[in-house]
């Protein structure tokens, strides 16, 4: 079906479809609350175990993370035990639906979306990270004269390029706070502006703000969490709501502006909630059960990384926005190692283990779903498990292992299920994805109240093999993902209602092609049907 209307898209990263349907019901967003009561709603789902990292390659390829192969900004290089930074406009190898709407000759004007590259052959323009919570190139722009009107006109995000930072002051909250509001309202200005200058097929913009607060504030947010403190709060307020505000506020001036024939979706890809993730426990608990192995003097390197990280990282958060974003490019790579040495240094995996003697080997791929890789004889430099038999085996055995252990006291599982990654996903790059992908059980408690800033909970875990195991969760971040949105779409003739089902965030590229009469054979998404039949 061909529709001759353009789309609109509006796009919210990690906007938490609880707090949005929580705070439009009770009239804190108003322009949400209209959308919702006159569109078509439904919920969505990201995909399962992966969508930390692949949400947005899946939304946009509409193919699935085994045909694409990102799932993290650093990735193991298949056939080494080596860590790459992972730039995704030159790893994915499957082209963006806007690209097939551009090669048909369809005008589209891409903002800020998240984790992709430029297409300079886009029949329109684009920019990649004027405001972006993962900054992979820094703010670039198609075609290249556009990046300097950009800079011209709306200068740059407020908010910077990182928002990590161990060690935050309440001061430091309500400047990071003000700082993403003020990021929020030029986003709209840009937003209103490119806008008018064209007749868009095809238009989206994405804001991000949501998403940094989410990861660095759900503690001023959750009182639940093991880091809120009343006074606290009582000084910076609830930056996530206000943000949450200001986007609101911004969609309903940009709503204003559409006219009536333009068809608005409106999406909030993955959520946010507390981060009670046990990432850090892995190695060690692979340690106990003999399948990892480490050299003399491997375990003095992380605690030593980390105080790094932490250290820098306060220092890195005073220094002048233009002073950060000429240091950035030898900067990050030195705080990515302090952060994750295990995957963020080429030397470091081999520092830290005797991978000759190692099953497998933690493969970074966020810290509420860990990822874990088989040390396979004839993929692996060094591998010692053989295809087959004796690698189902492992994966069993060690399934059965980590689902036994049990968090101390209480007695619940620490680890709710363990998923074998070619189950869930086929494709010609699965090599470059985990091979186990272990859920950890988001009901454990998060531990103990934490003593600084710099702690946010302990964890205590046993089971007949492993002992007992201690580990504390030291990252600044105290929110982190969960795997369902939400949309809607308002339109001429779509009536309001909501779709019964969960869509894929995959579907979304199938669906914007099947508007335009374009073939989606090839993905793995498929078109929205009760979008693409009401309107």
């Amino acid at each position: 079906m061909t529709h001759p209307r353009r789309i609109v898209l509006l796009a919210m990263d990690a906007g938490d479809k609880h707090l949005l349907r929580e705070w439009a019901a009770d009239g804190t967003l108003p322009a949400l609350r209209a959308l919702f009561s006159r569109g078509l709603v439904g919920d969505t789902a990201s995909v399962d175990g992966l969508y930390e990292g692949s949400t947005w390659p899946c939304f946009y390829t509409g193919v699935n993370p085994a045909r694409h192969g990102f799932h993290r900004m650093i990735q193991l290089r298949p056939g080494t035990y080596e860590f790459d930074r992972c730039s995704p406009g030159e790893f994915i190898n499957q082209k963006p639906f806007w690209n097939h709407l551009s090669r048909a000759g369809k005008k589209v004007a891409i903002l800020d979306v998240p984790l992709s590259g430029i297409s300079k052959d886009v029949n329109g323009i684009q920019t990649v990270e004027w405001g972006s919570h993962d900054a992979v190139y820094g703010f670039r722009a198609w075609p290249q004269e556009l990046e300097a009107d950009v800079i011209r006109r709306f200068g740059r995000h407020p908010a910077g390029e990182c928002c990590d930072s161990p060690g935050r002051s309440v001061k430091d909250f309500r400047r990071f706070r003000d700082e993403l509001i003020a990021g929020v309202s030029k986003k709209c200005e840009l937003t209103l502006h490119y806008l008018e200058q064209d007749d868009w097929d095809f238009f989206v913009q994405v804001f991000t703000e949501g998403h940094c607060a989410g990861h660095q504030c759900w503690h001023l947010h959750d009182p639940a969490h093991p880091n809120y403190r009343r006074h606290t709060v009582a000084r910076t307020g609830d930056p996530i709501r206000e943000i949450y505000v200001a986007i609101d506020r911004a969609i309903g001036e940009i709503l204003a502006q559409v006219d009536q024939d333009s068809y608005v979706f409106f999406l909030a890809t993955h959520g946010m909630k507390d981060s009670v993730g046990k990432g850090f426990m892995l190695e060690e608990i692979l340690e106990r059960l003999g399948l990892v192995r480490r050299p003399p003097g491997a375990g003095h390197l992380e605690p030593m990384s980390r105080r790094l990280f932490r250290t820098g990282a306060r220092g890195w958060s005073r220094l002048p926005r233009p002073v950060q974003r000429s240091l950035r490019p030898v900067v990050s790579p030195m705080f990515g190692w302090a952060r994750d040495p295990e995957t963020t240094g080429p030397r470091r995996l081999s520092d830290r283990l005797d991978l000759a003697k190692c099953a497998c080997f933690p493969q970074d791929n966020g810290d509420l779903i860990s990822g874990i890789r088989v040390n396979l004889a004839g993929r692996e430099p060094l591998g010692i498990i053989e295809p087959g038999a004796e690698f189902d085996d492992l994966c069993r055995r060690l399934s059965e292992d980590l689902l036994a252990v049990t968090e101390v006291p209480g007695g619940r599982p620490l680890v709710k299920k363990v998923m074998k990654t070619s189950d869930l996903y086929r494709g010609e790059r699965l090599e470059h994805l985990p091979d186990l992908l272990v859920e950890w059980n988001q009901e454990v408690s998060m531990g103990s109240k934490a003593v600084s800033s710099d702690v946010s909970y302990r964890v205590r875990a046993a089971s007949g093999k492993i002992g007992v195991v201690e580990g504390e969760y030291r990252y600044c971040r105290t929110g982190d993902h969960r795997p369902d949105g939400l949309f809607a779409v308002v339109g001429p003739g779509l009536q309001p209602g909501t779709v019964a089902r969960t869509v894929s965030v995959m579907d979304f590229a199938a669906t914007f092609l099947e508007w335009f009469g374009l073939s989606c054979d090839e993905l793995d998404g498929r078109p929205i049907g009760e979008v693409l039949s009401g309107s």
